[in-house]
């Protein structure tokens, strides 16, 4: 591929700048004309690798010198990369006589900056062409935007920057080839259904990307997709049994839903492609069949199991009326799990077929599934050629609803956003049962579509330990009871943080489980021992999703609540640690509740997950000025000093010691109304206080607070010890 760069018109440079062209998708090289530069010794070609980055915008010196250098860099840095600079000036202009004439690489108030257009740099070129697929895509034309993917796909050449450059592996390079991966699924997408012809340049793509990641689920997906495209079944059967077995081998676990879901496609394509003659009948599309693999290690789960199994009619009735089962809740709680394994359990009552569709509600980098394109793939699992209308307008809606017609069909619609976006799919047909996940607690599905609502809660400690045997064996558990009841408690119910943990065991068999344990318990309090660099298991980006739909009131309010010494927390002790009316603050609290931030697990008393409040305290402690935080804390000692001091006032008038100030703005004590209900709050927040006893200390005023608290105090353990 060549970039070229017409003359700038003056005559001493015509030769120069003929012809120049910047690569970095593959072995660095700068040419000019026919002529291949010679960009100098390593650290000279990683800095031009860098500018050729980072343009057409700036590179700073303190970028250069922090990625040039992986460990402390010397004190000659600076101009080091100053003396690189000038050689790089005089290699790409041979004839430049001041820097201040340069056209190629100029100084600029904001560090160095390479000066080139989309036709210069295989980078941009790259960029501007997956922009054009996108448009395209946008537009209605996807044969137009498959051909633009294919273009774009052509120009790598190996791992970026792969020539053996100091910094080949430096985040800031990294991140480019996972941009070709991204790129390389989303071209997949396109030219599997809109340009066939173009397949085998796909598949060259694809089997690039598996090169640096060799265990992306996804791409794996798509290379059987594209073989089983091109009429090799045989060797898209390899390519799945080799993933599932180096899965197995390397990291201790089974494929994912979407390659499940590629291996059924092809098994179905297998078992519906008969050798036809010239007179034979095109046969009917046979009823799909995509449930992802049922999860071997499945445990427990009785109560919502029951829930859910009740709902379904007993075999030999009448078909019912269609039947919507929504489970509900926190991320990394297993909804996924339960809803496959309900599947197909029900899947024998449902002769029309299985449907499974990913409605990315909460997906780590791709935007929730439009109900358009949703219905759009429930059409095409179904054999069924959509009308040609835009996702999501009537004339789809209408085909979509005549094609569920008469269908008794299971459809699992996993990860919902919210109620909208999963209304338009819900089929109307007696005995369909649709099942539906989601982190939100879908109260509009129950009001509007009878669904029946199920709150997946953490598993209990002896599922856990259960889940922990399936995984690693019951030998291996028997022998190390109290190390594996560790591991459960720091992992807190949750079986994505469960699977991680037992995956790290299973990988080092020679370790004993107490040194898990012991990891784990340093790491307590923070996320990190439970982090994985696959954003499909790891923790945090799945609690970051969560986050992220979140309001900024709520999210500061979900922030601050780890400031709390407790789990649970009443919404006016919540108003007065946001400083905020405690309307607004019941506003906030509903919708960390909906998100499942937040559980009402007591009437008017409100719990956070202990891996949630760790994962609030990181935020908090990066997104919070420390200004604010100390606010948040004094208002909050303050609210429960100035309750305290309200219900001593009912309780036991005559021991009041302190006369106090009036309360700061935005705190917001509890209100009692007769004695009854202070003595509730004194029974409810006797663990609470002593807490807040001994961190007063680092408040302004803390000694203060905590001689009136003590006073108290004890009034209340008298008032309890009676």
């Amino acid at each position: 591929m060549t970039y070229d760069i017409g003359s700038d018109g003056g005559e001493a440079g015509r030769e120069t700048d003929a012809v120049a062209r910047y690569a970095i998708l593959g072995p660095v090289r700068a040419a000019r004309g026919t002529d291949e530069l010679d960009l100098g010794p390593p650290k000279r070609l990683a800095l031009f690798a860098l500018l050729v980055l980072r343009a057409p915008g700036p590179l700073t010196l303190s970028e250069a010198i922090d990625v040039l250098w992986d460990d402390e860099p010397p004190a000659s840095a600076a101009n080091v990369v100053h003396r690189h600079i000038g050689a790089l000036r005089r290699t790409l202009e041979p004839q430049l006589r001041s820097r201040s004439d340069a056209r190629h690489l100029v100084r600029a108030a904001d560090g160095y900056r390479l000066l080139v257009e989309t036709s210069n740099s295989d980078l941009l070129h790259f960029r501007d062409l997956c922009a054009q697929a996108r448009l395209a895509v946008r537009a209605g034309d996807p044969a137009r935007a498959a051909h633009r993917f294919v273009e774009a796909l052509r120009l790598w050449r190996g791992p970026v920057v792969a020539d053996g450059s100091l910094v080949c592996r430096h985040p800031v390079f990294t991140a480019v080839g996972h941009e070709f991966v991204a790129v390389v699924k989303e071209a997949s997408d396109v030219v599997l259904t809109a340009a066939p012809a173009l397949t085998e340049d796909l598949l060259t793509a694809l089997r690039q990307a598996l090169d640096g990641h060799p265990f992306d689920e996804a791409v794996h997906a798509r290379v059987i997709a594209a073989l089983a495209a091109t009429g090799r079944q045989a060797e898209a059967l390899r390519q799945f049994d080799g993933i599932r077995r180096r899965l197995a081998d390397e990291l201790g676990v089974d494929p994912g839903p979407e390659l499940r879901a590629a291996q059924q496609h092809l098994s179905q394509r297998r078992l519906t492609a008969p050798v036809k003659g010239p007179a034979d009948p095109v046969p009917a599309a046979p009823a799909p069949s995509q449930l992802p693999a049922d999860c071997v290690s499945f445990v427990g789960r009785r109560s919502a199991l029951d829930r859910l199994l009740e709902l379904l009619p007993l075999e030999g009735e009448s078909p019912a009326p269609p039947i919507t089962a929504a489970i509900c809740g926190m991320a990394g709680v297993g909804k996924t799990t339960l809803a496959v394994h309900v599947a197909h359990l029900a899947a024998a009552r449902c002769p029309g077929g299985q449907v499974y569709v990913d409605l990315r509600g909460h997906h780590a980098s791709q935007a929730p599934l439009d109900p358009g394109e949703a219905m759009r793939t429930v059409l095409e699992a179904l054999g069924i050629e959509t009308v040609p209308a835009q996702p999501g307008t009537a004339a789809l809606g209408s085909a979509y609803r005549r094609a569920l017609a008469g269908r008794r069909l299971l459809l699992v619609l996993d990860d919902a956003r919210d109620s909208e976006q999963v209304r338009p799919l819900l089929p109307t047909t007696p005995g369909c049962l649709t099942i539906v996940t989601s982190r939100r607690r879908l109260e509009g599905l129950a009001v509007t579509d009878n669904a029946r609502v199920v709150r997946l809660d953490p598993m209990t400690r002896r599922e856990s330990l259960e889940l922990l045997e399936r995984r690693l064996g019951a030998d291996r558990l028997r022998g190390e009871r109290a190390a594996a009841e560790e591991i459960v408690e720091v992992c807190g119910g949750l079986p994505l943080t469960l699977a991680v943990a037992g995956t790290r065991a299973l990988l080092q068999p020679a370790f004993s489980l107490a040194s898990l344990a012991a990891r784990l318990q340093d790491g307590r309090g923070s996320l990190a021992a439970l982090s994985t660099r696959d954003v499909r298991t790891d923790v945090r980006s799945a609690f970051t999703a969560s986050y992220q739909a979140l309001s900024p009131s709520a999210a500061s309010l979900f922030r601050l609540l780890s400031l709390h010494p407790a789990r649970d927390i009443t919404a006016p002790a919540a108003a007065s640690l946001a400083g905020t009316g405690v309307r607004d603050t019941h506003s906030d609290i509903a919708e960390l509740t909906d998100h499942h931030l937040l559980a009402e697990l007591v009437p008017g008393r409100y719990t956070c997950h202990g891996l949630l409040r760790s994962f609030a305290a990181e935020l908090s402690s990066r997104c919070d000025p420390a200004g604010v935080r100390s606010a948040a804390r004094a208002r909050m000692v303050e609210h429960y000093l100035y309750s305290a001091d309200a219900a001593t006032a009912l309780l036991t008038p005559h021991r009041r010691a302190l006369i106090l100030p009036p309360p700061r703005p935005g705190v917001r004590p509890a209100q009692f109304h007769d004695r009854a209900q202070a003595a509730e709050w004194i029974i409810a927040e006797r663990h609470v206080l002593p807490s807040l006893v001994e961190d007063m200390g680092l408040l302004p005023g803390g000694e203060t607070f905590r001689r009136q608290l003590c006073s108290t105090l004890r009034t209340f353990t008298h008032r309890v010890d009676r």
